[in-house]
């Protein structure tokens, strides 16, 4: 057995494996975030590794934030799984709270194609 454990098994972060959300407001698609599920070492667990969430807003224009990880307490992670993001844009017009409508896996797959969103991305 490793000294490292791997992390608790967490169903409800499944959908953060290759994702991707439709980001929208007042119905309008503005862009998807993609998210991409790891692990990391934390000095707080040094006997078990834990989760995290990577995630990338790719707007409708190809404009692309930075990424952004997201580790227990789950802010971001807990907003997308209640259907919404709060995104802080270095271009202040596009911050702001959207909603997230999540995309099925043969669509995710599609929409990463078509922005060349790989894990290098993240």
């Amino acid at each position: 057995m490793p000294l490292i454990k791997p992390p608790h098994a967490d169903p409800s972060l499944d959908r953060f494996i290759d994702g991707a959300g439709v980001l929208s407001s007042d119905g309008r698609e503005l862009g998807i975030v993609f998210t991409a599920k790891t692990t990391f070492w934390s000095p707080s667990w040094p006997l078990r590794r834990q989760w995290s969430i990577w995630y990338l807003v790719v707007w409708s224009d190809g404009e692309r934030e930075r990424s952004a990880e997201d580790y227990p307490p789950f802010i971001a992670v807990e907003e997308m799984k209640s259907g919404h993001l709060i995104v802080e844009s270095p271009d202040g017009d596009r911050s702001g709270r959207y909603d997230v409508r999540w995309l099925d896996a043969r669509a995710a797959c599609e929409a990463r194609t078509r922005w060349s969103i790989t894990p290098a991305s993240f």
